[in-house]
């Protein structure tokens, strides 16, 4: 009898779930509520969920949804636990080369949140955050989608790529209102698709971090490749 939602975002942190919201809230079949990430599933599970319901009480009679990236880390007893009170959840997951997602979460965390310079975070600072537990389960995708897909069907899935944001971004948005079942007769000019939502620092990852991160990453990247083929061919490393 609670107002819930019928879709979840569930990452990848730093793989355009922002941008994803941004445009998402456009569509007039949809509705996700004023605050991107609500954290119910994972922080404030001690809540009750009639509490959560509330957030969705606005888009009764619209597709709901919200996104937190964090989710796709969830535990298998959390995610089973969405399964029976959501059995028809969709469930939409954006991924990003690991290497590039983890160099912008410790950008993120180091340098934008903290005020400062790069030049300012000592090396040691960068290798520590890039083998610490929430980056290393944030970036190990298969891990995280066999814990979901033990308990989802894979047509409840929706599965997207960084790359696409920049490459395709209609058409990227296009699959995802199918996928969710609502028209994708719209009114482009509302929507922010070609825009960078909130962009964070640019700075290119240097040599020295990359080749740390591509030791790090690089057997998990052919297992993606097995999984996903030339959507994540890029990725490769030589």
């Amino acid at each position: 009898r609670l107002t819930l939602p019928d879709f979840l975002g569930i990452g990848s942190q730093k793989a355009g779930t922002t941008w994803l919201y941004e445009n998402l809230r456009q569509h007039p079949q949809l509705y996700l509520p004023e605050v991107k990430e609500i954290h119910y599933f994972d922080w404030n599970f001690a809540n009750f969920l009639s509490s959560y319901s509330r957030n969705f009480v606005d888009g009764v009679g619209r597709i709901k949804g919200e996104i937190t990236p964090n989710y796709s880390t969830l535990s298998e007893k959390r995610i089973a636990f969405l399964q029976e009170i959501l059995p028809d959840l969709r469930l939409i997951a954006l991924f990003r080369n690991p290497i590039d997602r983890a160099w912008s979460q410790a950008m993120m965390n180091l340098v934008t949140k903290t005020g400062r310079g790069i030049e300012d975070v000592a090396d040691q600072e960068f290798l520590d955050h890039f083998r610490h537990d929430r980056s290393v389960h944030r970036g190990d995708y298969l891990s995280n989608l066999d814990r979901w897909e033990r308990f989802f069907p894979s047509d409840q899935f929706f599965y997207g790529f960084f790359e696409s944001i920049s490459q395709r971004p209609r058409e990227l948005l296009e699959e995802i209102f199918q996928f969710l079942g609502v028209s994708t007769d719209v009114e482009w000019n509302r929507f922010p698709y070609n825009q960078v939502i909130r962009p964070g620092e640019s700075l290119h990852l240097p040599d020295r971090f990359r080749s740390v991160l591509e030791r790090q990453y690089c057997e998990d990247i052919e297992k993606l490749y097995q999984r996903f083929g030339q959507a994540v061919s890029r990725w490769r490393v030589p």
